[in-house]
């Protein structure tokens, strides 16, 4: 939790902090019972299915075989610290 966030959390009233620690209970439960979202785990004695995006490569490439023209090459220079 951000620092901003913890300050802006102590500064409610005990009616608002109660009333947002109820919301946040209710969200949790309803969450703890989903489980939307999470990716679901797959065999894999057989190959898996292709991607639309990788369906997409393979299509290219059997139009043009061999060609590199859907590749975009690229050079990112990422300076000072990383988070």
């Amino acid at each position: 939790m951000s620092h901003e966030l913890s300050k802006r959390i102590a500064n409610l009233s005990p009616e608002k902090r109660a009333e947002l620690l109820k919301k946040m209970a209710a969200q949790k439960a309803v969450a703890g019972n989903s489980v939307q979202g999470l990716i679901p785990v797959q065999d894999r004695s057989r190959p898996l299915p292709l991607s639309f995006a990788q369906q997409r490569l393979w299509f290219i490439d059997q139009l043009q075989p061999g060609t590199s023209l859907f590749n975009v090459p690229m050079a990112v220079r990422l300076e000072g610290a990383l988070d």
